[in-house]
């Protein structure tokens, strides 16, 4: 398999690009020209790596000549895309969906294409609640912001895509620390959260005497947290996968993924804080003090929407059942977490 990738340079593709270039024969990796001197250092011990040079966001994707490139590729993976929950709209069209136009173009001059991988998102189900299923997509939903709409626009895209290529789309949940390390690169999600805690841990006493922290959560909501490698992992199985089907989608989240309150409980204890929390309903006064302490109310969405995503396709076909959820191994992202951040249970 000769795989062109982009995103490679991204906290996901540093983790699954060791992994798939042992399987396969050859990887091109899509890289800027400012950031070719870093990815070729970190990627400096695999032989069958090679850097193209380009941008996501140019019409013609690839800087020079690129013929042969369109004859030897016979696999993409599409991970490439500007993650931020505040982020503006033109930035999210121009990466997400700009770009995710411009790979669908280039896929279809590749003349040897067997398939077409996508990394979307949980967040395209925006504010659906109960059971979100891997085939569900257009249930009318809304969205908080512009980085889950502009992931559902692609998404659309790659769905409507009229390419001969199988189409795999995978969609991970909040991408956390590697499960055996604990590392992460970047504050997301639940870090944002522990993050805090380190930061207000001055203040413990204060919130101790408080007979309960509020908090807007609803009492049945989980977190769809997946591990970095993990993500990788499944991915990986998905690209190597031999199914006939047009396409196939996977959410990928833990098959067993934490309670929303007990693990806001759980992080409590772990940072040293001595209380209770009290799920309340969201107000915009909720909203501005999660801005005070850095928190940012995008994340609120997951507090709030009790949404359970089918990992049916994932345990099927990529081995998500081998998995026994973030419970295995929290312990292991929580000591990270405070070496980084600072406090002690």
């Amino acid at each position: 398999m000769k795989l062109f990738i982009t995103g490679a340079s991204g906290f996901l593709g540093k983790e699954i690009i060791p992994i798939l270039a042992e399987d396969c024969d050859h990887l091109y990796l899509l890289v800027r020209k400012k950031s070719l001197v870093r990815a070729k250092k970190y990627f400096a011990d695999y032989s069958n790596i090679s850097f193209v040079v380009g941008d996501l966001t140019h019409p013609d994707l690839i800087e020079g000549e690129y013929g042969e490139l369109l004859e030897q590729v016979d696999s993409i993976l599409h991970m490439g895309a500007f993650y931020d929950l505040e982020g503006d709209y033109e930035t999210c069209f121009l990466q997400n969906i700009l770009g995710t136009m411009n790979m669908l173009f280039f896929a279809s001059l590749c003349k040897n294409l067997k398939s077409f991988h996508y990394v979307s998102t949980v967040a395209i189900s925006g504010n659906s609640t109960g059971k979100f299923k891997e085939d569900d997509f257009s249930l009318g939903q809304s969205f908080s912001n512009d980085y889950s709409k502009s992931k559902w626009e692609a998404e659309r895209l790659v769905r409507t895509w009229k390419g001969e290529a199988k189409v795999r789309i995978y969609r991970p949940g909040i991408i956390i620390g590697n499960s055996i390390t604990g590392n992460f690169e970047k504050v997301d999600g639940p870090y944002y959260f522990w993050k805090t805690l380190a930061n207000v841990k001055s203040l413990s006493p204060i919130i101790e005497k408080l007979p309960f922290l509020p908090m807007p959560i609803d009492e049945s909501s989980t977190l769809p947290i997946i591990s970095v490698d993990n993500v990788a992992r499944m991915i990986r199985n998905g690209i190597l996968l031999d199914e006939e089907d047009k396409t196939l989608c996977f959410n990928l989240v833990e098959h067993i993924c934490p309670n929303t309150l007990e693990l806001i409980d759980s992080s409590l204890r772990e940072f040293s804080i001595k209380t209770r929390v009290k799920s309340i309903k969201n107000h915009l006064l909720i909203e501005k003090s999660f801005s005070l302490l850095g928190l940012p109310k995008e994340i609120i969405h997951y507090m709030v929407t009790p949404v359970e995503y089918s990992v049916k396709n994932s345990m099927e076909y990529l081995g998500l059942n081998e998995q026994s959820g973030f419970e295995s191994y929290k312990d292991i992202i929580f000591k990270k977490a405070k070496t980084v951040f600072g406090g002690s249970k």
